[in-house]
């Protein structure tokens, strides 16, 4: 799969872990686009604006105020134009309910954020040089990732 001019969208309201994840993935894939917002209503507000290109994996945290993941997830696997896009719950959660939670409504990851940024570029390699079937069984034996 070809990385270059792929769009990555990341909702997550703490600054400097969406700055991590922008330039760990703009280091390694250039040409791939890193939006970022700060919540699921500012997420959801994007996407139906269409302001960006239709992002080609969408990474949601949990936390968020205003709309945090979880009802953002609900409402991008009800729209027909968004719930086929690859969505990853992307927090500092490791819990099982919250894994089991992010499968449930149709999640196809769970990443716990990595502490190491060198992690982090290599599972964002992966998922920018592969599809969706193929990254889930390549990110198998990383700590960070929950793969259903």
């Amino acid at each position: 799969m070809d990385p270059l001019n792929r769009n990555f969208l990341l909702a997550d309201d703490d600054a400097d872990d969406a700055s991590l994840f922008c330039e760990a993935l703009t280091g390694i894939v250039p040409g791939t686009e890193c939006h970022t917002v700060e919540n699921g209503l500012e997420l959801i507000a994007l996407l139906s604006q269409h302001k960006t290109a239709k992002p080609d994996i969408i990474f949601l945290d949990i936390n968020m105020p205003i709309m945090d993941g979880w009802e953002c997830l609900r409402k991008l696997k009800d729209n027909d134009s968004y719930n086929t896009i690859p969505t990853i719950m992307y927090s500092t959660s490791s819990a099982k309910k919250d894994i089991d939670m992010a499968y449930r409504l149709g999640a196809v990851l769970f990443v716990t954020k990595p502490e190491d940024f060198n992690e982090l570029s290599t599972i964002l390699k992966i998922m920018a040089f592969n599809s969706q079937e193929s990254f889930s069984n390549r990110l198998k034996g990383f700590k960070s990732v929950k793969v259903n």
